[in-house]
């Protein structure tokens, strides 16, 4: 419980806020631009890949054209580029950007990535349009969006994926102001079930607990010893979901129609007895 307050607190201190103000999807986004443009410490970056990405990359769940969905300072997409891939990253922040193509031009990588200042909810009208990628990365950046927005925030994703194309998500299951909507590790594992469906066009393939550290400090205190850590290790589900074929939504639809058919036909035979 301690540990919990505590990362609050030096959350809400950072975003600006006070811990009960009411914070709606556009507020939040106009509280994270704030902190961009203020030049303080953001609590996402760790000038670093997240260890649990580094995890991914070496399980292969990484293939060909990278794009890296609210990249930030892009040290995610640094990391991959690194490793080989070619990593496109776009955030609403274009404060982020100009940081993340300075990284990735110290970092020696500056051919194999591209930023871009897009909204995530424009991308037809962003300079992602028309592009099509093997995969894509949300790492932290669904959880943005409230549940009115995730929805769509699906489908401007979906639109640059490639048919069978992968989508690796790492969202934080911890609850603060920008993700009030949250429950917790067993509520979101159900949630995500929910949005990547058969129905919305997705097939997971693996969901498994992780870990997502966050640059915020806290105190914790164990057996009466009291330790500083310069970063808080908050709970984070990993899914990865296939963007199913034009093929097989058809399918799946010609097989609706065909089930509701079926039970038409049986009744109009009973109603015939």
């Amino acid at each position: 419980m301690f540990q919990h307050a505590n990362y609050f607190l030096n959350f809400s201190k950072l975003l600006g806020a006070t811990p009960d103000a009411k914070v709606s999807f556009e507020t939040s986004q106009q509280q994270i631009l704030k902190m961009y443009k203020s030049g303080r410490e953001i609590p996402w970056d760790l000038r670093k890949a997240q260890p649990a990405l580094e995890e991914a990359e070496k399980n292969d769940l990484f293939k060909g054209v990278i794009l890296d969905a609210g990249c930030g300072f892009g040290d995610n997409a640094i990391f991959l580029a690194k490793r080989g891939y070619k990593v496109v990253g776009f955030d609403f922040s274009s404060e982020a950007i100009e940081i993340a193509q300075d990284r990735a031009q110290k970092s020696g990588v500056s051919t194999k990535t591209e930023f871009y200042t897009a909204d995530a909810l424009k991308i037809a009208e962003s300079p992602l349009r028309g592009r099509k990628f093997d995969t894509i990365l949300d790492c932290a950046c669904l959880q943005c969006f409230d549940l009115t927005k995730q929805a769509e925030y699906l489908d401007n994703m979906a639109s640059v994926l490639k048919p069978g194309g992968a989508f690796v998500l790492m969202i934080v299951c911890n609850q603060h102001q920008l993700r009030s909507w949250c429950r917790g590790v067993a509520w979101m594992e159900e949630h995500v079930q929910k949005i990547f469906s058969d129905k919305t066009g997705w097939m997971i393939k693996g969901m498994k607990q992780t870990t997502f550290l966050e640059n915020i400090p806290q105190i914790t205190i164990v057996k009466g010893v009291r330790n500083f850590e310069p970063v808080t290790p908050s709970p984070c589900l990993q899914m990865v979901a296939i963007r199913k074929t034009g093929w097989d939504l058809q399918t799946a639809a010609a097989g609706a129609i065909a089930l509701i058919a079926a039970a038409g036909l049986i009744v109009y035979i009973k109603s015939r007895r």
